[in-house]
């Protein structure tokens, strides 16, 4: 076992970090971003569990916060996978951020040839349904 990485492409958002932030850092949000195999969502603002069809019951837990720059996200003790979620938050200019995510799961090497892609594109998604938050 050992962890991955999968590191969505970079989104720019017509948005200030600030606010790309307070839209991250509430986990309510996050359902939002998760693509349609995700189902059963229960959240508040520093925690959520959905189900991913088919396949697995998943806790999440908001971890670490840096204003306007980042947001991490754990998964807790009882899921079938060690996740970390981060968001990654730069200014670049008064009403304008870039942003992206990365996903760092911790897999033997059967489940990291079996996940990879998924989680990829489920990386790509969040941050593809991040932008068209902003971009409405």
């Amino acid at each position: 076992m050992g962890y991955v990485d999968f590191k969505s492409h970079i989104i720019q958002l017509p948005a200030s970090a600030e606010a790309v932030f307070h839209f991250v850092r509430d986990l309510n949000n996050f359902e939002k971003l998760m693509p349609e195999q995700v189902i059963n969502w229960q959240s508040t603002e520093s925690d959520c569990e959905f189900d991913i069809k088919g396949m697995a019951h998943i806790r999440l837990k908001k971890e670490e916060e840096i204003p306007h720059k980042s947001v991490l996200i754990h998964s807790g003790p009882d899921n079938p996978i060690e996740l970390k979620i981060k968001a990654f938050i730069e200014e670049e200019a008064k009403n304008s951020s870039t942003a992206h995510i990365v996903l760092s799961a911790n897999l033997s090497p059967i489940l990291q040839m079996m996940a990879s892609s998924p989680l990829q594109n489920l990386v790509n998604i969040m941050a593809d349904r991040l932008k068209a938050v902003f971009n409405v």
